[in-house]
C-alpha cells in the first residue's frame, strides 16, 4: 500500500528526535528498547506508544530484522534520507557505477531502435530511463565526494586515537578501492567517456531527426543538458576528492613506513641485540676515532679572535632596467565587472579570447573555469560544439553563455 507523503512528513516532523535516535542505533533495538525511546520522547499531547509503534511500521520507518525476533532497525530508504540530510553519505564503489554505465548502454540500444522505428512512446520511456540512470550516477558521485571529505576529516581529527598504521589503512582503502578505479573509469577513451560520447552522439542526431516534433525535441534537449552536467560534476567531484585524499595519503604513507621500520628494528634489537642491525656496515661508520682533519680547540679560538669585530659590507645594489616586464595577472573580479556591463554574453570563451588576446592560454582557461563554477553567474550551454582559434591552437567546446550576474 502506498504511503501518503503528507502523513509521513507530518509524523517525521513530530517525532524527529525519536527517528534520529533509532537511526543512530545501527545494531538495531528490541521492542522493549523501542518502547523506552517512545516514552522518552513522548510529550503530553502525543498519542500512546502503541499507536506510535503502529505508525512506525505502517509508514515503513522501521522493520524487523530477518534473523531475530522482536529486533527492529530503521529501513534502508529512511537511513539513506538521514545520511543525505546529515551529510553522512556512504561510499559507492566503482562496480556500482560500472553497472549504471552498462544500463546506459542497454538504454542506448533501446533509444536507437525506438528512433529508427519512430515510436514516440518508446523514445520518451527510454529517455526517462537514461535520465534516471544519469542522475543516480551524479548523486552517487556527489555522495562519494562528501563521504570522502567526512572520512578525511575524521582521520585528521583522530578523535579515536588510532595509530598511524590504522589511519593509513583507512586512507589506503579509499585510495585503492574508490579513487584509483574511478580515475581509470573516467579517463579519456575509457569506459565512462566512451559510453557518454556514444549517447551524446545519438541524442544530437535525434535533435536533427525530430526538429519538427516539439515534445520529443524538448526531451532530447533536456537530456543533453543533463549529460553535460553529469560529465562536469563527476570530474569535479573526482578532482576535489583527490585534493582531499592525496596529501594525506602521501603523508600517512611516509609516516607509516617510518613507524613500521622503527617497529621492526626495535623487535630485532629486543631479540638479537643492537649488533644484529649491523649499523657499522650498513651506514659505513668508522670503527674508531678519526683524528685526521679535525680542528683543535686552540685553532677554533684563534679563528674566532680573528673575526672579532668584523663588520659585513652592504650588499651590492642590483639595478633593474626600465624595460623589465612585470608578470601578467587577470583579476577575476575585473572580468566579472566587464561581463556584467556587456550582458548578455552569448559566448564567454570567445569574449575572453577577444578581450585578453595578449595573455597566456592557461590563464584564460583558468579564469574560464572559475566563471563556470561561480555561484553569481547564471550560465547556459549550447548544444552544438564550436572550434576556437587561439594563436596556433584550436580548442573544441560547447559555447557557454552568461545570462545574468548577481
Amino acid at each position: 500500500m502506498a504511503i501518503q507523503p503528507q502523513t509521513f512528513l507530518n509524523f517525521a516532523a513530530r517525532n524527529y528526535s525519536l527517528l534520529l535516535d533509532i537511526y543512530r542505533r545501527e545494531a538495531g533495538l528490541n521492542e522493549a528498547e523501542l518502547y523506552d525511546l517512545m516514552r522518552k520522547y513522548r510529550s503530553d499531547n502525543d498519542p500512546a506508544p502503541d499507536h506510535i509503534f503502529s505508525q512506525l511500521l505502517d509508514l515503513k520507518i522501521v522493520e524487523a530484522l530477518p534473523d531475530a525476533t522482536a529486533i527492529y532497525e530503521i529501513t534502508r530508504p529512511i537511513a539513506v534520507l538521514f545520511r543525505f540530510l546529515l551529510q553522512e553519505q556512504r561510499l559507492t564503489s566503482t562496480t556500482v557505477i560500472q553497472a549504471y554505465l552498462d544500463d546506459l548502454d542497454t538504454f542506448y540500444s533501446d533509444l536507437e531502435n525506438a528512433m529508427r522505428e519512430e515510436k514516440h512512446g518508446r523514445i520518451e520511456r527510454s529517455l526517462s530511463e537514461i535520465v534516471d540512470t544519469m542522475e543516480r550516477i551524479r548523486q552517487d558521485s556527489r555522495a562519494n565526494r562528501q563521504a570522502i571529505i567526512n572520512e578525511v576529516m575524521a582521520v585528521k581529527g583522530n578523535r579515536e586515537r588510532r595509530t598511524v598504521r590504522e589511519r593509513f589503512d583507512k586512507i589506503l582503502l579509499i585510495w585503492e578501492k574508490y579513487l584509483e578505479p574511478l580515475k581509470d573509469l573516467i579517463d579519456v577513451k575509457k569506459s565512462m567517456d566512451s559510453s557518454l560520447d556514444g549517447l551524446e552522439g545519438l541524442l544530437k542526431s535525434g535533435l536533427k531527426q525530430y526538429s519538427m516534433d516539439g515534445v520529443v525535441h524538448n526531451e532530447l534537449s533536456k537530456t543533453i543538458a543533463r549529460l553535460v552536467r553529469l560529465r562536469r560534476d563527476v570530474v569535479s567531484d573526482f578532482h576535489e576528492s583527490m585534493q582531499e585524499v592525496e596529501p594525506l595519503y602521501l603523508a600517512l604513507k611516509r609516516d607509516s613506513i617510518l613507524a613500521r621500520g622503527a617497529s621492526r628494528a626495535l623487535e630485532r634489537i629486543d631479540k638479537f641485540g643492537l649488533r644484529s642491525l649491523q649499523l657499522t656496515e650498513v651506514l659505513a661508520l668508522p670503527a674508531g676515532w678519526l683524528q685526521e682533519g679535525l680542528f683543535t680547540n686552540t685553532m677554533i679560538e684563534a679563528y674566532l679572535h680573528g673575526i672579532k669585530g668584523y663588520e659585513p659590507k652592504p650588499a651590492p645594489y642590483l639595478s633593474v632596467s626600465d624595460d623589465a616586464s612585470s608578470p601578467q595577472y587577470i583579476d577575476l573580479q575585473d572580468v566579472v565587472e566587464k561581463l556584467a556591463n556587456e550582458l548578455p554574453i552569448t559566448d564567454v570563451l570567445a569574449w575572453l579570447f577577444e578581450r585578453y588576446l595578449n595573455y597566456e592560454l592557461t590563464d584564460l582557461l583558468r579564469v574560464y573555469g572559475r566563471l563556470i563554477n561561480a555561484p553569481s553567474c547564471t550560465i547556459k550551454y549550447s548544444n552544438e560544439e564550436k572550434d576556437y582559434r587561439f594563436n596556433e591552437l584550436t580548442i573544441c567546446a560547447h559555447p557557454m553563455a552568461i545570462e545574468d550576474i548577481q
